[in-house]
């Protein structure tokens, strides 16, 4: 490990608390049909059917994900592949906070290609305001059963933008890694001018003996891959999309992974129950030896708890209200909805209901509504989640009660 890299890691470490508070447990399972086409090669079944479930458990000074996927395949279920991960996120200071990133995967292309790979990450984020960011960082990969010699070196870094309803995040991200191959794909490299000695056995020998030149070759191979992402939260409609582009010499990028885009359709039928379509070309794994391969995918997701929109680095401490409307129904009665991802539960309390809490009903993936008498005039206003702290709703102007705290203006016309 160089120096630089080490003192990345050290700094991090330092930085982390290693310590979880009890926030919130999700978990979900998708279960229906995959299509895919791994270009002729002996790779992913036709049509098979997929069954993938997941779980996270997120606290205030970080997070562990576990997920899984098992095909049906010849009247037999195969866990084909699956990946733990934690991660340890330090307390925020001016906008600045570190993370420490750990995973253990397995990644099966078929019953005889599959790749092992343990990764240790650190990142340091650093947040604009509540809509931007930034974050840079590296680590090492160690894959097992492929061709590769020595670790993966990583180095990424990118920005995340919300935009309304969307969010876009920009990623590169450079693997750098030494791969053993044959010499006729690098014959165009001075660094695989090599030639070993071979015995009568036909393996490796020193000494005397019949010698010829060996067609083997280690190549010191860097691939950048530049992805933008975007997700937009229409209603009951999630659209998420990527495309990507990878850079790097002719022998270590294939052509078909040069370019590559996929898109995802979740429309949420109910609270918990999603129905998910999508498809798109995904590129290949140059470390581990997955091929890229074209996928086509539609199945129903049930969802325990869902998971915050977006997919933002930056962990934060407490889920967000993205909007805080009320617009006027029937008899005097107001209709206040709510769009925030990620909780269980979601309170309002003003002096319409002496200040007690009254618990939102849930219509959506992150929209919650209520329908409360309230007259014309002024109100004041506060929300929470989760039954955490009480705070103003976004824009609304605020003020301050009698309390020291700050609440927000509802203004109702009569």
């Amino acid at each position: 490990m160089s120096v630089p890299k080490a003192s990345l890691l050290a700094i991090s470490a330092a930085l982390l608390t290693p310590h979880l508070a009890i926030a919130q447990i999700a978990s979900r399972i998708e279960a229906g049909a995959l299509v895919a086409d791994a270009s002729g090669q002996a790779a992913v079944p036709v049509s098979i059917w997929r069954v993938a479930p997941a779980a996270s458990f997120r606290g205030s000074h970080g997070s562990v994900s576990a997920i899984s996927s098992a095909w049906l395949q010849n009247q037999n279920w195969q866990l084909v592949d699956g990946s733990i991960g934690g991660t340890l996120v330090a307390p925020t200071i001016y906008g600045v906070r570190a993370e420490l990133i750990g995973n253990a995967s397995r990644a099966f292309d078929d019953r005889s290609l599959g790749a092992d790979q343990v990764d240790v990450q650190t990142r340091i984020n650093v947040q604009f305001n509540e809509n931007a960011g930034a974050w840079l960082g590296g680590g090492v990969a160690r894959p097992w059963r492929v061709m590769v010699v020595s670790s993966v070196d990583l180095f990424s870094g990118g920005a995340w933008m919300d935009l309304g309803d969307a969010t876009f995040t920009s990623t590169v991200t450079s693997f750098s890694f030494t791969k053993v191959s044959d010499s006729g794909g690098y014959r165009d490299l001075a660094a695989c001018a090599t030639s070993v000695s071979i015995g009568l056995a036909g393996v490796p020998e020193p000494g005397p003996g019949l010698t010829a030149t060996a067609p083997s070759c280690q190549h010191r191979a860097t691939v950048t891959d530049a992805t933008l992402t975007g997700r937009w939260n229409l209603d009951r409609i999630e659209l998420a999309g990527e495309a990507g582009h990878r850079m790097g010499q002719v022998a270590d990028v294939m052509r078909d992974s040069r370019y590559w885009a996929s898109a995802t359709m979740t429309m949420w039928v109910a609270p918990r129950a999603a129905i998910v379509a999508g498809g798109g070309r995904q590129p290949s794994s140059p470390a581990r030896g997955i091929p890229s391969r074209t996928f086509g995918t539609l199945g129903m997701v049930l969802s325990y708890l869902s998971p915050s929109r977006s997919s933002v680095p930056l962990t934060p401490a407490t889920a967000m209200v993205r909007t805080f409307d009320a617009r006027p129904v029937d008899n005097g009665m107001q209709k206040i909805t709510v769009r925030v991802g990620g909780v269980e539960s979601v309170d309002v309390a003003g002096d319409f209901s002496d200040w007690g809490p009254l618990t939102m009903t849930r219509r959506g993936r992150d929209l919650w509504e209520l329908t409360v008498p309230l007259a014309g005039g002024m109100h004041q206003v506060n929300v929470r989640t989760d039954g955490g702290k009480w705070v103003a709703p976004p824009g609304l102007p605020t003020t301050r009660d009698m309390f020291g705290g700050e609440v927000g203006i509802l203004i109702v016309k009569s």
